[in-house]
């Protein structure tokens, strides 16, 4: 059995993920809601967007994976400013 890759959703900016997002017949909109999860209030899964439709996260888990973000360096101000460096982990998430 061949099981295709999933689209690493967290490494697509805002204009390629509505570009997704109208390819597959969804509103634009629809994107910048993914994005908050995702980089906002650091969604892990797609069950937990709930102000999307049941069948539109089924389609997002379906076709995309949500890979975790690490944390490579951090820089820390005077001013209390902090500056993290961050990478897309490898890992897929199922």
């Amino acid at each position: 059995m061949v099981t295709a890759k999933k689209l690493d959703i967290r490494s697509l900016d805002l204009p390629q993920l509505q570009q997704h997002l109208t390819a597959m017949q969804q509103p634009a909109f629809r994107a910048k809601q993914i994005y908050q999860w995702l980089w906002e209030k650091s969604a892990t899964s797609f069950e937990e967007m709930s102000n999307l439709s049941k069948d539109l996260r089924k389609v997002l888990d379906e076709g995309f994976a949500i890979n975790a973000v690490q944390v490579n360096n951090s820089q820390f101000s005077n001013d209390h400013t902090i500056k993290k460096y961050i990478s897309l982990s490898r890992w897929k998430h199922c």
